[in-house]
């Protein structure tokens, strides 16, 4: 990567951590709660980026593995980031993260798995695959987790 475009994605990173830290921050939330916010707005960032490289600019194709590993990377940390006992507001972690953390830690990898699933296809160039591999991600990989261990969003 040349010099110019690492500054200018590194400019980039900062100011959507930045803003999503502060987003998190917005929320009310603090400490571990505001970190894992911040984690997983930047998961969403990171979605939605796809989606739009697959829907509207397909020139950035290139750019999808780059989103996918970020997702992996964050998949991989998950579970520290829910240690026992924080629960403070506002999160909207469910209960059933700490009353089954083996479930919790496994879809964890399995959102894991599947991202990096989507790195590799990704590479091939095949855009109807990593279509498929990106509904997967979706579907089983964030699903996974959101739909047994965070409370339903409005």
């Amino acid at each position: 990567m040349r010099r110019g475009s690492l500054v200018v994605l590194l400019a980039a990173s900062l100011g959507v951590g930045a803003t999503s830290l502060a987003f998190a921050q917005q929320k009310g939330a603090k400490g571990i709660v505001a970190v894992r916010q911040a984690t997983m707005d930047a998961n969403g960032g990171h979605m939605s980026a796809i989606k739009f490289i697959l829907t509207e600019t397909p020139e950035l194709t290139k750019h999808i593995a780059f989103h996918a590993q970020a997702i992996a990377e964050a998949a991989e940390y998950t579970p520290e980031l829910f240690p026992q006992g924080s629960t403070q507001a506002p999160t909207d972690a469910l209960p059933a993260i700490w009353e089954k953390p083996d479930e919790f830690r496994q879809a964890a990898e399995r959102a894991h798995e599947l991202a990096e699933k989507l790195v590799q296809v990704a590479e091939t160039g095949d855009k109807q695959a990593t279509l498929v591999a990106f509904g997967t991600l979706g579907k089983e990989g964030c699903g996974g987790c959101h739909n047994t261990f965070r409370k339903k969003q409005q």
